[in-house]
C-alpha cells in the first residue's frame, strides 16, 4: 500500500510532538502539538485532531480542537473547530461550524515579543549557571 509522504492515514492514532518541514496531511487521529510552521496542515473529513498547532496554512476538514497559530486558516465545509486562533486571514466557509476566538496579526506581534523574551530570560539562566 503506497501512501503520499506527510500524510497519516485513516485509523491511524498518535499522541505526542510533531515537527516537519513539509506539507501534512492528517485523515486519523492525532493529539499533542504539531509544528510545521511555513507549511501547510490538511486534516481530512474523518479526521479528529486535538493539539496546539503552528503551520503556515491551516486546513479543516473533519474536527480540530485546540489552538491554531498561521497565516492563513480555513474551514471547510462539514468541518468543525473549537479553538482559538492567532492568524493574519480567517476563512469560514459555508457548512463549517467554528467555536473560539480569532486574533488577527497585532495580537501575533505581542505573542512574538513575549516568545523572544522567554527565550532570552533562559539564554540568561543557562549563561548564568
Amino acid at each position: 500500500m503506497s501512501q503520499t509522504p506527510g500524510t497519516f492515514v485513516r485509523g491511524l492514532k498518535i499522541k505526542g510532538e510533531l515537527v516537519a518541514h513539509e506539507d501534512l496531511t492528517i485523515d486519523g487521529h492525532f493529539e499533542g502539538t504539531i509544528d510545521i510552521t511555513g507549511y501547510c496542515l490538511t486534516t481530512g473529513k474523518t479526521s479528529v485532531v486535538n493539539a496546539e498547532v503552528s503551520a503556515g496554512i491551516v486546513s479543516v476538514n473533519g474536527r480540530l480542537d485546540g489552538h491554531i497559530t498561521a497565516d492563513f486558516v480555513e474551514v471547510r465545509p462539514g468541518a468543525l473547530v473549537t479553538a482559538n486562533l492567532l492568524t493574519k486571514q480567517f476563512s469560514l466557509e459555508d457548512g463549517a461550524q467554528f467555536n473560539g476566538a480569532v486574533n488577527t496579526e497585532r495580537a501575533r506581534a505581542a505573542a512574538s515579543i513575549a516568545r523572544h523574551r522567554r527565550t532570552d530570560n533562559r539564554a540568561d539562566v543557562l549563561v548564568d549557571s
